[in-house]
């Protein structure tokens, strides 16, 4: 699966590490990603509910409750997960519906 970094991870597309409130987990793209934010606007994502849209970011909560910042750079937090796994699978699917989008 993952290569472990200290507190920095690689999982398939995305490079996770722990933020420094240790609460949360940023997910990176580790190759260069363009979000239009705009489609996800209007689209609902299965699983998801958007909580605030900007044209600058996007916060979605899955339906395990877990908190989903999505930026227009790929860039993502991940916010109230219980591991590090957990927060790999919630990344996975945004990004998964994010590429269909795009």
């Amino acid at each position: 699966m993952g290569t472990e970094i200290g507190t920095q991870t690689r999982h398939g597309s995305l490079f996770f590490k722990l933020c420094s409130d240790h609460l949360s987990i940023e997910a990176i793209p580790r190759k260069a990603t363009k979000i239009d934010l705009a489609r996800l606007k209007d689209r609902a994502i299965a699983g998801h509910k958007t909580m605030l849209w900007t044209p600058h970011f996007v916060v979605l909560r899955n339906d395990e409750g877990h908190e989903i910042t999505l930026r227009r750079d790929g860039r993502m937090i991940i916010r109230k997960v219980t591991s590090e796994q957990v927060a790999k699978r919630a990344a996975d699917e945004v990004m998964r519906v994010v590429h269909v989008l795009n």
